[in-house]
């Protein structure tokens, strides 16, 4: 069972891809079966914080999202999203994903005028 008050809610968390690929192979789930296993718990999470009145929350993982994780496409997800998944994957929250600070800015090529 995840411990709801150690999460951040507005935070993103960086995965480890080798990590991630492993753990995924190894529980022998495809994309959809992790994804469909993960929105699950997702969505166990998201009535948890809609009951404390917090929003915000996703309560969807895609096929496509777990692919890009694989893959190394994608490195960053919403941190509860990243519990979901860890959770599906039989691992301990922090595993595979970690909580990373990310500012109101990107860096973004400007052109100017």
């Amino acid at each position: 069972m995840i411990e709801m008050n150690a999460t951040t809610r507005d935070m993103y968390a960086e995965v480890d891809t080798e990590m991630f690929s492993r753990a995924l192979r190894r529980s022998r789930m495809s994309y959809q079966e992790l994804a469909d296993e993960a929105s699950l718990n997702l969505r166990r999470i998201a009535r948890a914080e809609r009951r404390r009145r917090r929003g915000g929350v996703p309560e969807t993982i895609s096929k496509a999202l777990i692919g890009q994780f694989a893959t190394g496409a994608a490195k960053t997800t919403h941190e509860l999203r990243g519990i979901a998944i860890e959770e599906a994957l039989g691992m301990s929250p922090g595993d595979l994903f970690v909580p990373v600070v990310v500012r109101g800015t990107r860096t973004t090529q400007r052109q100017t005028a």
